[in-house]
């Protein structure tokens, strides 16, 4: 009885200890107004302050859970806009430093949390080698959107290659930057949590050979079961490995054949009836086999993961589609989705006429560059 009532006394003791009260202080040099804020991660703010004279202070509050958050330091400077930064908040005092100019950056934050104090390594680490590039990529994007109405396709295709190439650097600092707080924090419980929050699906090579190297703990959380998961499929869909089967029959009921298609490329194109995206996408796809001789070269064949036949059918029509349609009408249970991992609709995939993946999860933007890059290699 009396090891017992100890062991309820430690069991309180420990409940008590982590929904206890959390405070924050903070110095902002340059910003003399401006807002903190935490909230949660639907959103929902629970703590804020406003900066007075560069600083600010909250005083001790009941913190209802510890775990993952969302913080900022906002102004009313509109050419300091920055997405909220991910904390992890426990019981205990925050002292939260930033500074004008650069409340894009991760601010320091010190705390008595081991894992705020890993999250603060790797996103620090992370903006030291990847800011430029994000700001350059940042500048193409507005370039894009305020341009290419005006821009030859030539100057479009070029602006487009740009984008393609900056992203390629901001994915290389991203590896970078995750393996070196790795190096940092190899025993890390929150590495499969940092992964989920990095284009993984991208990379699949890269990533999965790191996810083979953090510890059976972080493999074992549920985020590292679903990243293995998903990396061990992806593994099987990069460049250069023959394409999975597409399962299903074509409108007019036939089973599909991957012998009828013939040409130098194959667009592959998942999408669905009732996704706008998918729909609107398929104008894209339309002018690009209307340029120059692509109709001669390159087959599209879109799968359909709809599970109406009417819907499908009466879209087709509709979209004006006139290449080779196939689905086995089962919805978000098709085999196809599982073999070719798909996450997202719509999802391309460019394949060479062997039906060897050539680039797998291509945006529709860079599908008409990677098809003139591929040309240009392959007279």
């Amino acid at each position: 009885m009396k090891y017992t009532y100890i062991a309820l006394i430690a069991v309180l003791f420990c409940s008590c200890n982590r929904k206890g009260k959390i405070e924050f202080t903070g110095s902002t040099p340059g910003v003399k107004e401006g807002v903190f804020t935490v909230k949660t991660l639907t959103d929902s703010t629970i703590y804020g302050a406003n900066i007075k004279n560069e600083k600010f202070a909250l005083e001790p509050k009941q913190l209802s859970e510890p775990g993952y958050y969302k913080l900022d330091v906002s102004t009313s400077d509109t050419t300091d806009k920055h997405d909220p930064f991910e904390v992890y908040l426990e019981p205990g005092k925050y002292t939260i430093e930033t500074e004008a100019g650069k409340l894009y950056q991760y601010p320091k934050i010190t705390s008595p949390s081991k894992i705020q104090e890993q999250l603060s390594a790797f996103y620090t680490l992370s903006d030291k080698m990847s800011l430029a590039t994000e700001q350059e990529a940042m500048e193409l994007h507005k370039q894009i959107k305020t341009q290419s109405a005006r821009l030859s396709t030539e100057a479009f295709n070029n602006l487009l290659y740009k984008v393609s190439e900056t992203e390629k650097k901001m994915h290389d600092n991203n590896v970078n930057a995750f393996k070196a707080f790795l190096k940092q924090y190899p025993q890390s419980e929150i590495s499969t949590h940092l992964m989920s929050k990095l284009n993984y699906e991208d990379d699949p090579v890269s990533y999965y050979a790191i996810y083979q190297t953090l510890t059976p703990a972080a493999k074992n959380t549920d985020e590292g079961k679903e990243i293995g998961d998903k990396l061990s499929h992806l593994i099987k869909l990069v460049a250069g490995i023959k394409a999975p089967a597409i399962q299903g029959k074509t409108p007019d009921g036939k089973p599909f054949d991957p012998k009828t298609i013939n040409k130098k490329l194959i667009v592959i194109d998942f999408w669905r009836a009732g996704n706008d995206f998918s729909r609107q996408n398929h104008q894209q796809l339309i002018q690009l086999l209307a340029e120059g001789d692509n109709k001669d070269k390159i087959a599209i064949v879109s799968v359909s993961l709809d599970s109406k036949p009417d819907w499908w059918t009466t879209a087709i029509k509709d979209d004006h589609l006139s290449w080779t349609q196939v689905s086995d009408l089962k919805g978000d249970d098709s085999p196809n989705a599982v073999n070719w991992s798909i996450t997202k609709i719509p999802t391309y995939y460019l394949l060479d006429n062997n039906w060897t993946i050539i680039q797998p999860n291509i945006e529709i933007a860079s599908v008409g560059l990677e098809i003139s890059d591929y040309l240009k290699k392959h007279r």
